[in-house]
């Protein structure tokens, strides 16, 4: 079984992705794989995302990855979507194979047979489009909500569920703005690694991508692949 790097960017995100792999070994009866973690430096990754230096995001990226590499991992994830907007320049700087978030989720939607869906994420990843070009590979189509609820979404993550901070309030309104998204679409894309912390199917209304969770499985799926 290969090992697992896994490159954390926040911190809540890339518990749940860890901890996700173990869980669904035991869910397959086997048993979990070796696996790598490296935390860069948030503040670093936020400053190259806020001034669009990609070029300074991918280095800190890949040097994390790179990381994982030289404790023994033989290929890593990346547990945020953020970041995948300088994937490219990541993968070539890596010395093992990266998996894509984007294209497991897209991959999983198609699988659903969607084919309008909703994406909540941090600004850059909504701005950036990062899951347009994915989906409309796949025959499907992002639909996003408003600028002044995009704004609500994003204060939410930066300003509390990468730091742990769950308040009701604030659950209110991600539940408000995932609902008037899910009247416009056949499913949502949890974009953002800390969501699934508070928004799920139950209280949403509408099915939803759990981009934490699976890529998860699939980097399951790779270390158990011969």
């Amino acid at each position: 079984m290969k090992t697992i790097g896994i490159c954390i960017p926040t911190i809540e995100g890339g518990v749940i992705a860890h901890q996700e792999i173990g869980r669904e070994a035991a869910r397959r009866g086997i048993a979990y794989p070796q696996i790598v973690t490296h935390t860069p430096i948030y503040g670093d990754l936020e400053q190259a995302l806020k001034s669009g230096d990609n070029k300074s995001l991918a280095a800190f990226l890949a040097d994390s990855i790179n990381r994982t590499a030289k404790a023994g991992a033989e290929f890593a994830i990346i547990s945020a979507n953020t970041p995948h907007v300088a994937f490219n320049d990541i993968v070539a700087q890596s010395n093992i194979p990266v998996l894509s978030i984007l294209d497991v989720a897209a991959n999983h939607c198609k699988g659903q047979g969607y084919k309008n869906v909703g994406v909540l994420g941090t600004t850059w990843t909504v701005k950036n489009g990062l899951y347009n070009g994915p989906l409309q590979k796949r025959d499907m189509a992002a639909v996003y909500v408003s600028d002044t609820d995009q704004a609500i979404v994003m204060n939410a993550i930066v300003q509390e569920l990468i730091n742990g901070i769950f308040l009701e309030t604030t659950t209110s309104e991600l539940v408000r703005v995932a609902k008037e998204l899910a009247t416009r679409c056949d499913a949502i894309i949890l974009g953002c690694t800390e969501l699934p912390l508070v928004l799920t199917e139950q209280n949403c209304g509408v099915e939803v991508v759990d981009t934490t969770r699976l890529l998860s499985h699939a980097a399951l799926d790779f270390a158990t692949k011969d």
